[in-house]
């Protein structure tokens, strides 16, 4: 699943390429290669010579193919059900319409979009080619179109992330405050806001994407080790060449990309310190009354618990991808054993995270774990009876269980 040309999807336009590269472009080379009979120079003179060494990187493994064939089609159903049962739920029943699942539903739209447009090319790239990364079945226009929705999504869920934090933040602190200014129609704009930047601000990835064709200069030892093998390669890459005055400028700039999504590891853990303190005061505080230490208190730290988990799963899984794509922005030298190795443990964990965040709803929030069954039951053919009992009135019920006020559905 590693890529040696370093086109990592759901990296932010980012590609994985250290001096290790098996590239060779210099002329003595490209006279081997011209010279060799069956193998046909691509018109820009890039070659990749495949060793030892690299052939992790080009040929499948048996690591890669049980990642490709029964690990990612695991983490994509589940992510595909999971974050569409999020957005059911949330159109579906009322009492889901609250102010923080409305950044909620936004953040499953962006991992639903992200699992869409990432995940189904590996398949195609196994069945139609056995080189890894191979896009020469696969149209330019998908390839544009696949960095630019991913890279959108992930830079939209960064910043849902932090807004959703800050809204708790504010929640919690100014309560007051809070209710005359979070309103369900603010947070809509906010969230629009969200999705309009981060489209607009990956516009370039629709210009600079472009598949580029390599040969394959095959180097093994074993004879016959290449037979039936193609000659031949193209990678979606975003700018190239690569080491071109203009791709260097352009991959200097991705840097922004990743100091924005490694930003929320700061931002989060001070106001969400900041949010549990004042949590703690406010059960200690001899002024509350009853009404509000029982209840109003008791749900936002349910809320706020599981927004904790949620961010730490997703500052969790997305870290070693951005460590990874700064030390390929700024060239910094990394084997190609580890880099196969951090390849493919940094693509499985930010696929994850995408799949992850139903699953943590459902183990700390009661009314998740209300919608997703009446959902699922809603959705099975054979149990019509408990279909006619899935409405709006379960939310009375979640209500009178936890002695709810309607003033609380807000913070839910």
């Amino acid at each position: 699943m590693s890529d040696p040309t370093g086109v990592l999807d759901g990296s932010s336009a980012g590609a994985i390429v250290t001096t290790w590269s098996p590239y060779v472009t210099d002329a003595h080379t490209t006279n081997i290669l011209l010279n060799t009979t069956d193998v046909i120079a691509p018109p820009s003179g890039n070659v990749i010579v495949v060793d030892e060494t690299t052939s992790p990187m080009i040929v499948y493994s048996f690591v890669d193919k049980v990642l490709i064939i029964v690990v990612m089609p695991i983490i994509f159903t589940i992510g595909v059900l999971g974050n569409s049962a999020v957005i059911i739920a949330f159109f579906r029943y009322l009492y889901m319409r609250t102010v923080t699942n409305h950044y909620l539903i936004n953040l499953a739209v962006a991992d639903l979009t992200f699992l869409l447009f990432s995940v189904p090319q590996f398949w195609v790239q196994y069945l139609t080619t056995p080189i890894i990364g191979d896009y020469t079945y696969l149209p330019l226009e998908f390839c544009k179109i696949n960095i630019f929705l991913t890279d959108s999504a992930v830079i939209a869920s960064g910043l849902i992330v932090m807004l959703v934090t800050f809204e708790r933040y504010i929640a919690t602190c100014w309560p007051f405050r809070f209710r005359r200014f979070s309103t369900k129609r603010r947070t809509v704009w906010l969230c629009a806001l969200v999705w309009l930047f981060s489209l607009t601000y990956k516009i370039p990835s629709l210009v600079f994407t472009v598949k580029a064709k390599y040969a394959l200069l095959w180097n093994m030892p074993q004879e016959n080790a290449s037979e039936g093998l193609p000659q031949s390669i193209e990678y979606c890459e975003y700018c190239h060449p690569r080491y071109s005055v203009q791709c260097v400028r352009i991959r200097k700039t991705l840097t922004f990309d990743q100091l924005l999504l490694l930003s929320v590891i700061p931002v989060t853990c001070v106001l969400y310190t900041l949010t549990m303190v004042q949590l703690q005061r406010s059960a200690k505080s001899s002024y509350v009354t009853v009404v509000e230490g029982l209840t109003s208190n008791l749900i936002k730290k349910q809320v706020v618990r599981m927004l904790i988990v949620t961010i730490v799963v997703y500052i969790i899984c997305i870290t070693p991808f951005r460590i990874l794509n700064l030390f390929n922005i700024y060239d910094h030298e990394l084997p190609p054993n580890l880099v196969w190795i951090f390849v493919n443990i940094s693509r499985i964990m930010i696929y994850t995270n995408s799949a992850v965040n139903p699953f943590i709803y459902n183990i700390m929030s009661e009314r998740y774990r209300r919608a997703f069954k009446d959902i699922f039951i809603w959705c099975w053919p054979c149990c019509p009876k408990q279909r006619r009992m899935c409405n709006n009135n379960g939310s009375v019920e979640i209500e009178m269980k936890f002695g709810r006020l309607p003033s609380d559905r807000r913070y839910v």
